[in-house]
């Protein structure tokens, strides 16, 4: 037999090792492999769920900056009307406090243009909004001032007693009246 020696050795050691590591690699990276593809498959999954008109083509930037813009439009529009109803409530709630007539004041052109340039979220709101309602009483007492209610009825009528058939108060009431005596 022939000799092994140290130098011969060497060489097929390391060849083993490496041979060792390369297959625990593999089978280290095709789970991971396989695992990167099913999240491949489940982003895919999403982008197709939130943008179903999309082909699996990219998107033009141009016009998704375009659909923000919509967007924003749509939103700056929505602001502006919860605002104009916020304002429009308050008018609504302190008319009555101020002895003027809701109705008329939020029909009134003049007066909508007095408020519209009032903010809600502003700590001088209301005294802003009271005193617009004044102004607006003030300038057309006859439209906008609240006519108080006239009392309510009260008390009993005195017409006399009410007229009409009595109810006999006892039988021997009941049989002289059937029979026609008194």
């Amino acid at each position: 037999m022939p000799e092994v020696t140290a130098s011969s050795a060497a060489p097929a050691t390391p060849d083993l090792a490496t041979a060792q590591q390369v297959a625990e690699a593999q089978q280290r990276a095709t789970p991971e492999a396989e695992r990167a593809e099913q999240f491949q498959a489940a982003l895919a999954a999403v982008h197709k769920a939130l943008n179903p008109d999309s082909q699996g083509s990219e998107q033009d930037p141009a016009a998704l900056a375009a659909a923000v813009a919509e967007r924003d439009k749509q939103l700056d529009q929505a602001a502006a009307e919860l605002r104009t109803a916020r304002v429009e409530l308050a008018a609504y709630k302190a008319a009555g406090e101020q002895g003027a007539r809701a109705d008329r004041l939020l029909n009134s052109r003049s007066f909508l243009a007095a408020v519209a340039q009032l903010d809600p979220d502003t700590d001088t709101f209301a005294e802003s909004l009271k005193s617009a309602i004044a102004s607006a009483v003030e300038s057309d007492p006859d439209l906008y001032r609240a006519v108080p209610a006239a009392p309510a009825r009260g008390g009993a009528e005195f017409n006399g007693a009410p007229s009409g058939d009595r109810r006999p108060a006892t039988l021997r009431d009941a049989i002289a009246a059937r029979l026609g005596g008194a």
